[in-house]
């Protein structure tokens, strides 16, 4: 097994037996194909309250992205810390992400950024094997882990925390073709501005693709 997949499996091993050990944690698993991590991942997005910190090698899941964006209407702080192929990566969410007005920023010390992992209100951790992409929740076999335990979402914490204070702010390959101010005067989200609703099409370094939001 090549080392890149097998590192985050061990560290994935490493967390559960970790989080297991401790008699406060709640653990739960999924699987994919098409069982249940996309729509976990969202459910635990929308129950925030306070802080989001997200890390992807990969990030071109749609849902995952509004659901994120929802949560700083909420009022939730979100920080998302991407690969550094992410900026040029096609069907990337990291420019409409920053386009909105989410902090994104991007780790180009270490070859990959190969996690991927969620910490929310700080007793909330989410990391696995899923990337947070279709073909990951439709295609491929994959596993997260749901654990809630503020000892481990703290570990894990101060490890972003160290990723992201290395890095980088994301700077948008490109402008919008439709402005958002544009936008703003066209759509409508539940009586609120929200950028992310309408299909549009945006320039992307590589190639031109259409936004389909909702």
């Amino acid at each position: 097994m090549k080392t890149h997949i097998l590192y985050p499996l061990l560290i994935l091993l490493g967390t559960l037996t970790m989080a297991m050990a401790d008699d406060e944690a709640q653990v739960s698993l999924y699987f994919s194909p098409h069982g249940g991590c996309e729509a976990t991942i969202v459910n635990s997005i929308t129950a925030a309250k306070l802080q989001i910190d997200v890390a992807a090698y990969s990030f071109s899941s749609k849902p995952i992205a509004r659901a994120l964006y929802a949560a700083t209407k909420r009022g939730v702080a979100v920080r998302v810390l991407l690969d550094r192929k992410q900026p040029t990566a096609h069907y990337s969410m990291a420019n409409d992400l920053q386009i909105n007005g989410l902090s994104v920023r991007i780790d180009r010390k270490e070859p990959l950024m190969h996690m991927k992992t969620m910490i929310l209100d700080g007793e909330t951790l989410i990391l696995g094997s899923y990337n947070f992409s279709a073909a990951a929740e439709n295609r491929n076999a994959e596993i997260i882990a749901i654990i809630i335990c503020q000892k481990t979402a703290a570990k894990a914490a101060a490890n972003w925390l160290i990723h992201w204070n290395h890095s980088i702010p994301h700077k948008i390959t490109a402008s919008p073709i439709t402005s958002k101010t544009r936008l703003a005067s066209r759509t409508a989200c539940k009586g609120n501005f929200c950028p992310l609703k309408p299909s549009r099409k945006f320039l992307r370094s590589r190639l031109r693709r259409p936004i389909e939001w909702y």
